[in-house]
């Protein structure tokens, strides 16, 4: 806020415009990984880590964007702009990832298609075995799921 009030002049832009490409890219690499990883792992904490690289890489853009803007242009204002556009975006990311860790805290039923799969198989075991199941919960904790029931059998 203090640039805003006074903007200043950018010092050594190009060294700063050219390490930020080169680790940008970088960033940008492990987080596609990181973020594959965590969909097909179902962990939050590979997605955290994912995202938190990829809030650095749209971070990074920002930056390039905004300093060659204000090289270009001389509006000096626009750094801090940027930097408190950027900074709300990061706020909006880390929201979003606390919201998910916090759901992943209280183990949630298994998602609608899932249960809907669990019920196919219990009315599969009912009609060929005589079976019958009540009391049905489901939670899910990471990449695993639970399924907890009561199982009654017919008379012998």
């Amino acid at each position: 806020v203090p640039r805003l009030i006074a903007p200043r002049p950018l010092d050594m832009a190009f060294a700063g415009l050219a390490l930020t490409v080169v680790a940008s890219a970088i960033n940008f690499a492990v987080a596609v990984v990181l973020l594959r990883a965590g969909r097909a792992h179902d962990s939050i904490t590979l997605e955290a880590d994912g995202r938190h690289l990829m809030t650095d890489v749209w971070t990074s853009a920002a930056v390039l964007v905004g300093v060659t803007l204000v090289v270009i242009t001389g509006w000096l204002r626009l750094d801090p702009l940027i930097a408190l556009a950027v900074s709300v975006h990061i706020l909006w990311t880390g929201f979003g990832l606390m919201r998910r860790s916090v759901r992943g805290l209280l183990d949630p039923a298994i998602s609608a298609e899932d249960q809907s799969e669990v019920s196919k198989l219990f009315e599969e075991y009912s009609r060929r075995y005589g079976v019958s199941f009540h009391a049905v919960r489901t939670r899910q904790a990471g990449a695993r799921r639970f399924v907890s029931f009561h199982l009654l059998v017919p008379d012998a």
